[in-house]
C-alpha cells in the first residue's frame, strides 16, 4: 500500500491515544519508520501496513475490524487536511452520485502517483424494489484486488462522508462479501438512512412546490416531492479533477523535498537547510525545471537507487542551495549548527532575525539570535553589543531621569504588525529569566523578523486601603 495508508495510522494513533502508544504500537509491529517519517508516495508491503493494525488492536485492546473502521472515520479527516476537501465536496449532490463519481477521480488522480497504484472500485445503484420506494435505498458495490481485507475501513469511510457531507447518518446492511474462493466477486451494502425523512440525500434531493390557488380561489398546499438528480456536469468533473491533480503534485513536491532530508544518498540531504527546504517546496509548486517537467516527474522518488536521486548540479542555478543562500537569506551562516542535519535528523535552521527598537527615539537595530534553551534574552538581546552601538538602549534625558528613580519601568513588546498588537510583554526583570527557545515559541513560524520594542511606562505603586475611622 502506499505510504498514504501508513502516514494516517501515525496520525490518527498520535491524536487518540498518544506518542507513547504510538512507540508501543511500531514496536510491536517491528516498524523501523522514525516518527513522522512515512512517505505518502513510497509503496510499502502490504505486509507492513496489516503488522500496524494488527499491534494497534493488542495495544489499544480493540478488534482489527474496530481498528479498521476507526480508520476509515479518521481518514476522511486526513485526507482533508491534506488539501482535498475542496475536491470532495464536488464529487456529488447525494451520496450514490458521490461514490459513483469517486472513481473518476481515482483514474485522474492516478497520473501523479507512482506506477503500481490500483484504485479500488465502487459503484451504487437505487433500490426499487420495496414497495412504494418508501426508504429510498441505495445499493453501494465495492471491489478491492485485497479482496475483504479492508471491507470495516471503507465502511467508516462511508458512514464518515455520509456525515460530513450529506449531514446523515445511515445503515449499511451488508448483503455479501467478496470472496474470490466462491466467486463472489464484490462487496455489497444496501444503504437507508438512520432517520426515514432524510431519505432523500442518499439518491436525489428535496423539493417543495410552492403555495396554488384552485379555480374556486382556495389556497392548496405543495407537496414534497423528492427527484432523482443528475452527476456531477462535465464540466465539473474536469474542474474537480484539475485541482485534484493539482493538489496531487503539491504533495508529490512536499515528499521529493521531504525526502532529500531522510536519505543521506543525496547530494541536497547535506547542502539544504530548512528555509531551503521551505523555498524549494513553494518553487516547485508552481514552477517547473528547466526541462519543462515537475521535480517528481524526473527524479524517481519511490526508487532506492542513488542515481535516481537529484544532484546538486541537477538544478537550475536560481535553485541551488548557494544562491538560495544569498538571494533570500542575506548570506547569514546557520547559527543553529551545521550541515548536514544533525544524529536525531532533526533539520538545521538558520535563526530568525529579530528586530529591537527603541519606542520613544526609532533607534532600532537587527540581530541573529539562535533558538536555544541556555540562551536567556537578557545576555542574547538585550545586553547584546549592537544595542549599545546603536544606542538602543539610551533614552531621552528626561526619561533616563524617571527611569533612574524608578518612576518609570522599562518593558519589551513581542509586536505582531498583521494584528497590529502585541503577542506578549516582558518586564526588564523577567529578561534573565527568560530563554530565546521560549522567546521564538510565542511567536508564530515565519521569515519575516522578530520585532522587539523598548517602551518605558509610569510605575504604578500599589497603596494599603486607608482605614476607615
Amino acid at each position: 500500500m502506499f505510504g498514504w495508508i501508513n502516514d494516517c495510522t501515525e496520525c490518527l494513533v498520535l491524536s487518540k491515544f498518544g506518542q507513547n502508544i504510538w512507540h508501543e504500537i511500531k514496536s510491536k509491529a517491528n516498524c523501523q519508520v522514525e516518527d513522522g517519517g512515512f512517505l505518502r508516495y513510497k509503496y510499502y508491503p502490504d505486509s507492513d501496513t496489516i503488522a500496524l493494525v494488527v499491534a494497534a488492536s493488542e495495544v489499544t485492546g480493540l478488534s482489527v475490524d474496530e481498528v479498521l473502521h476507526a480508520f476509515g472515520d479518521y481518514f476522511i479527516d486526513y485526507v482533508q487536511d491534506n488539501g482535498y476537501s475542496n475536491v470532495l465536496e464536488c464529487l456529488g449532490s447525494n451520496l450514490r452520485d458521490w461514490l459513483s463519481n469517486l472513481n473518476s477521480l481515482h483514474d485522474h488522480l492516478q497520473a501523479s502517483y507512482p506506477k503500481g497504484f490500483v484504485a479500488p472500485v465502487f459503484w451504487s445503484e437505487d433500490d426499487n424494489a420495496e414497495a412504494g420506494d418508501a426508504d429510498g435505498a441505495i445499493f453501494v458495490h465495492y471491489f478491492s484486488q485485497r479482496g475483504p481485507l479492508l471491507v470495516p475501513l471503507v465502511v467508516g469511510c462511508i458512514k464518515k462522508l455520509s456525515k460530513v457531507y450529506f449531514d446523515i447518518d445511515i445503515e449499511m446492511e451488508q448483503l455479501q462479501l467478496q470472496d474470490d474462493d466462491t466467486g463472489i466477486n464484490h462487496t455489497s451494502w444496501r444503504v437507508t438512512t438512520v432517520n426515514p425523512n432524510e431519505a432523500y440525500k442518499l439518491r436525489g434531493r428535496k423539493l417543495r412546490h410552492r403555495h396554488r390557488k384552485d379555480s374556486g380561489g382556495d389556497s392548496i398546499s405543495g407537496e414534497d416531492e423528492t427527484i432523482s438528480t443528475e452527476s456531477t456536469t462535465v464540466s465539473n468533473y474536469y474542474r474537480t479533477f484539475r485541482e485534484g491533480g493539482t493538489q496531487a503534485s503539491n504533495l508529490r513536491v512536499e515528499e521529493f523535498v521531504k525526502r532529500s532530508f531522510r536519505n543521506p544518498n543525496c547530494e541536497l540531504y547535506y547542502a539544504l537547510t530548512k528555509e531551503h527546504f521551505v523555498y524549494l517546496v513553494d518553487y516547485w509548486k508552481t514552477n517547473k525545471i528547466s526541462n519543462g517537467l515537475w521535480c517528481y516527474e524526473t527524479w524517481e522518488i519511490h526508487d532506492e537507487k542513488n542515481d535516481s536521486w537529484a544532484k546538486l548540479e541537477d538544478l537550475p542555478p536560481k535553485l541551488n542551495p548557494a544562491t538560495i543562500h544569498e538571494d533570500h537569506f542575506g548570506g547569514k551562516t546557520p547559527q543553529t549548527g551545521a550541515y548536514p542535519p544533525d544524529e536525531n535528523h532533526k533539520l538545521q535552521s538558520f535563526p530568525p532575525k529579530i528586530v529591537v527598537l527603541n519606542d520613544i527615539t526609532g533607534k532600532s537595530t537587527t540581530l541573529t539570535v539562535a533558538k536555544d534553551p541556555s540562551l536567556t534574552l537578557q545576555n542574547a538581546i538585550y545586553d547584546h553589543p549592537a544595542l549599545d552601538d546603536h544606542q538602543i538602549k539610551l533614552f531621552p534625558p528626561e526619561w533616563e531621569e524617571k527611569l533612574q528613580t524608578q518612576d518609570f519601568h522599562l518593558k519589551i513588546v513581542i509586536w505582531n504588525d498583521e494584528i497590529d498588537d502585541a503577542y506578549h510583554i516582558f518586564s526588564q526583570e523577567e529578561l534573565p529569566t527568560i530563554s530565546t527557545w521560549q522567546l521564538y515559541e510565542l511567536v508564530p513560524k515565519t521569515f519575516d523578523p522578530i520585532k522587539l520594542y523598548l517602551q518605558c511606562d509610569e510605575r504604578v505603586i500599589a497603596e494599603d486601603d486607608e482605614e476607615d475611622i
